[in-house]
């Protein structure tokens, strides 16, 4: 059974590329390759016709950001992968990624797993600023 093929634009070539590019997350030059076409010609499309390039910034690639993300929480929450020896699966391991979790962390929480940076100034004193020129002049001033 033929995959489903969502019309975004009015040409069945472009919506092909547009459904192949969001399968691949983005990714123009493996969407290209997979549509039969090259990269520059999704370029083309974008400087020449107005709608193909606002279909692509305010549909496409919003979808391609949650392909991504929906990969990066697999990832992050852990995932199967087969084990073999000698060309026989002898059993399945499961992989975290620490550094995705905390990517997830702070996109989604960044009120509680922001970075934080603390600074202090300890001194009975008040701060004063000012320049300070010294004896050195700009090359070519008149005293």
């Amino acid at each position: 059974m033929a995959k489903k093929l969502y019309r975004f634009v009015p040409e069945r070539k472009k919506n092909v590329f547009l459904n192949n590019l969001i399968d691949a997350g983005g990714n123009i030059g493996k969407a290209a390759s997979k549509s039969g076409i090259t990269r520059q010609t999704h370029y083309n499309w974008l400087h020449e016709d107005a709608y193909y390039a606002s279909v692509y910034n305010d549909k496409i690639k919003p979808m391609c950001v949650s392909v991504l993300e929906d990969e990066a929480q697999r990832r992050a929450m852990g995932y199967e992968e087969d084990v073999y020896y000698k060309g026989e699966k002898v059993g399945t391991v499961t992989k975290y990624s620490d550094k995705l979790m905390e990517v997830l962390l702070k996109a989604n929480a960044p009120e509680k797993y922001r970075e934080r940076v603390e600074n202090k100034i300890t001194s009975d004193e008040p701060a004063s600023f000012g320049w300070d020129t010294g004896d050195a002049g700009m090359e070519g001033d008149e005293p």
